[in-house]
């Protein structure tokens, strides 16, 4: 049974192809073992360039990463020049192979390359791979060439690192639910506040009958406030709201009274002059029915309408 090329496999031919497209036709580029590149090169007027994968790394921790999505590798290969010892016409030419291919990767480190994907859609993929030039260590060099068997003897090679190559999953992880709705938090903390309660800005489809939300903030002294606090009985707070000039709101007070009930107040409806949220901002007067200490009111404010969703929320202690 055939086996279908993975992205490692790919990955490994596509640089392979990538220096064999710098040599003439004197060099074959190969991917295998030493022993197997040797053989080739016996008797051959031509050189062998093997490329041996022979060790892979992680690239790293991803904690963000599930099981179900794209993963990244490093490849470890030793690029390795051979030839037939018998030939007397260029003494040099291991060296001339692998110098060469030394001068291709230094002035063309990046190589792209192109891999299927596995999603369920028919697609390929496109990534840059790094070739990064590795000191490797005589003893790490030597235990490579000694588990190669006794025909093969040591030869002059160099390692190279290909970062990164991508391992695609058997199956794709389905794309994230698009957000419904969000509770947005400008405070200064941003920590909840159980006295306050938090009202989702709904994010309706395109084809919805509005497209904005007012903003609002209250008005006390020569400041815009999103909560503050205000003495018992008090009757009327000054609220500036920003949105879709000549379009009518409805304002809504909802109650936490000190002993834990809650209560609603009617809609008050209002017109919006301005859309910008500025000192200049006209302000509306807000009623508060039986305001007592120790109570907290939370004012909702959304487009007149059927369902429509509300815009920012503030909040109000009485203290």
């Amino acid at each position: 049974m055939a086996l279908d090329a993975s992205s490692l496999s790919i990955a490994i031919q596509g640089f392979a192809d990538h220096l064999a497209a710098s040599f003439t036709q004197d060099v074959t580029v190969t991917v295998g073992t030493p022993n197997i590149a040797a053989d080739q090169a016996k008797g051959s007027d031509k050189a062998v360039l093997n490329v041996f994968c022979y060790r892979l790394s992680p690239s790293g921790i991803h904690p963000d990463l599930t099981p179900n999505e794209p993963t990244f590798i490093r490849a470890h290969v030793l690029l390795t020049a051979f030839s037939d010892a018998t030939d007397a016409a260029i003494k040099d030419k291991d060296l001339r192979v692998l110098g060469h291919a030394l001068r291709v990767l230094q002035s063309q480190p990046v190589i792209p390359t192109v891999l299927p994907g596995n999603s369920p859609a028919p697609q390929v993929s496109q990534y840059r791979i790094q070739a990064v030039l590795q000191a490797t260590e005589m003893e790490e060099m030597n235990h490579i060439w000694s588990i190669q068997g006794s025909d093969t003897s040591y030869r002059l090679s160099v390692a190279y690192e290909l970062a990164l190559i991508p391992v695609e999953p058997l199956t794709y992880a389905p794309p994230p639910v698009p957000v419904q709705n969000a509770v947005l938090d400008l405070s200064a903390d941003a920590k909840p506040d159980s006295k306050f309660s938090s009202t989702p800005i709904a994010i309706t489809p395109a084809n919805s009958n509005h497209s904005w939300l007012p903003f609002s903030m209250i008005r006390v002294a020569d400041m815009l406030t999103s909560q503050t606090s205000v003495a018992p009985g008090t009757s009327q707070v000054q609220l500036a709201i920003a949105g879709q000039p000549d379009a009518e709101v409805a304002i809504s007070v909802q109650w936490q009274r000190a002993d834990e009930t809650t209560q609603s107040q009617s809609p008050q409806n209002a017109v919006i002059t301005s859309n910008a949220l500025d000192l200049q901002t006209a302000l509306i007067a807000v009623d508060l029915q039986n305001a007592a200490s120790g109570d907290v009111a939370t004012l909702v404010i959304r487009p007149v309408g059927a369902d429509m969703p509300a815009g920012n929320t503030v909040g109000i202690e009485v203290t």
